[in-house]
């Protein structure tokens, strides 16, 4: 009888130490993640206890990350850290992102008993478990929704300057560095416009072959757009038109230093293109996989000297949102107008509505532009190493201007609201020209008044007398 208590009792002991294995194999290794579970589901996608509770489960672990945000008609995930956070795409409209599910793995892993019933199979979220969950009408519902998504600091509707994180009481999230105003000294109105700039500011845009006074203002006004473009999303902002009267006099490398200001990164280019079908597949294309809000269409020409026109960009560019054909999909990708938006061209003609949403930056340089010569300074390499003192001296404008009591600008706009604002803080800062060379370029880019000019001197030059009516 001995014999078989102590058989029993070994049988007992082999099985506490087979299901102690089991568990040990269960537990996390050092630097393994402890994420939720989401219990209930079969990697097939079959609930073993009712969908829609699994469902809830999921929204409660996505709102609870604080990674995962609406934006605009899109599910986005907030990934990254510091300076090489980005936001990157769950669902794109109604259709959900290949990657999705393997993003989501690094929030929750789903988990359901073995057959068995020993050992908890723990497996990645189901590609039809995500596909469901993100399309969900109390998910959305529930997420976090962004108004504005910007990489750097931005001022809010009441110029308080907003840095890093997610300030759910203007739903803004903001990506990059922290920055400081930089307190500025009063401009030398005497001087040439490019001299009473912020020292930063001027050692970065001196060598460019700026045509006038008003195109340094301009540039100085479209960078300043970019960290109070919260006031500017639903009112809308000007397109900037990068004229120049040859090629290579440092139009796309304005745009380009503007995008490694504002966002940290060089901006992808989308070459113009008059199919505008094509040009809104590069757009959307570009939207969605860039960390970019500087959208810039380079080299914009077409044959025999026709305008530039172009419905997408025209629909696009000063209004509230974005929305675009998805390539393939009978459906729209929209997200709000947080971007900033550049042309750049040369002997500029474009359409007379393009031309009224637009703010002139001309480039003037006569001889070889090869020969143009930044010193020692790379712009490009310039704008990285300095972007925080940058972003510092551009936020101190708006400081000023605050601190003199908001004055308006004088120069009208299409988009007036804006126009008041950046021309007002751009006085306050001893550059009045803003926007001053509305009406020459207005004059010099519009191929309507092109038109006019011809039929008006067609008709004093013909030998018909008497009144010449236009209908």
């Amino acid at each position: 009888m001995a014999r078989k208590a102590d058989n029993s009792r070994g049988a007992a002991l082999t099985q506490r130490l087979a299901a102690a294995v089991r568990r040990g194999r269960c537990c996390l290794v050092d630097g393994a993640r402890t994420l939720p579970v989401v219990r209930g589901i079969t990697p097939g996608f079959t609930a073993v206890r009712p969908l829609e509770n699994v469902l809830h489960e999921v929204q409660t672990v996505l709102v609870n990350s604080g990674k995962i945000y609406r934006y605009g008609d899109n599910v986005v995930m907030d990934v990254g850290e510091d300076e090489a956070a980005r936001l990157l795409h769950l669902t794109a409209g109604t259709h959900m992102e290949p990657d999705a599910p393997h993003l989501l793995a690094n929030l929750f892993v789903c988990q359901t008993p073995a057959d068995d019933g020993q050992n908890p199979v723990e497996f990645p979220p189901p590609t039809k478990l995500v596909a469901t969950a993100l399309s969900r009408h109390p998910t959305t519902a529930a997420l976090p929704h962004i108004f504005l998504y910007a990489r750097r600091p931005v001022f809010d509707r009441s110029f308080v300057l907003r840095g890093p994180g997610w300030h759910g009481d203007i739903n803004a999230l903001v990506h990059g560095i922290h920055v400081e105003p930089v307190q500025l000294d009063g401009p030398d109105e005497g001087l040439p416009a490019i001299e009473r700039l912020p020292t930063r500011l001027q050692e970065l845009l001196a060598d460019f072959a700026f045509r006038g006074d008003a195109d340094v203002a301009n540039a100085v006004g479209i960078m300043l757009t970019g960290i109070l473009v919260m006031l500017f999303v639903e009112p809308g902002k000007a397109i900037a038109l990068l004229d120049g009267n040859q090629p290579n006099v440092g139009k796309t490398l304005f745009a380009r230093v503007v995008g490694i200001v504002l966002d940290g990164v060089d901006p992808k280019l989308i070459p113009f293109t008059a199919n505008d079908e094509e040009l809104g597949k590069c757009l959307c294309a570009t939207l969605k996989g860039e960390p970019q809000s500087v959208v810039v269409f380079d080299n914009a020409k077409l044959k025999s000297g026709a305008d530039i026109s172009s419905t997408v960009i025209e629909a696009n560019c000063t209004a509230p949102h974005v929305s675009l054909r998805i390539l393939g999909r009978s459906d729209n990708y929209s997200r709000p107008n947080d971007l900033l938006w550049f042309i750049t061209m040369n002997h500029t003609r474009a359409s007379p509505d393009l031309v009224s949403r637009g703010i002139p930056i001309r480039f003037h340089y006569d001889g070889n532009p090869g020969e143009r010569d930044f010193g020692d300074r790379d712009p490009l390499g310039y704008a990285k190493q300095y972007r925080a003192e940058l972003l510092g001296e551009l936020a101190g404008m708006v400081v000023r201007w605050n601190q003199a009591g908001r004055p308006t600008g004088p120069h009208r706009h299409r988009l007036s609201q804006w126009g008041r604002v950046v021309g007002g803080i751009l006085q306050a800062n001893g550059l009045p020209e803003f926007l001053s060379n509305l009406d020459e370029s207005t004059a010099e880019f519009n191929t309507e008044l092109d038109e006019l000019a011809a039929l008006a001197e067609a008709a004093i030059s013909s030998d018909t007398s008497g009144a010449f009516i236009i209908t």
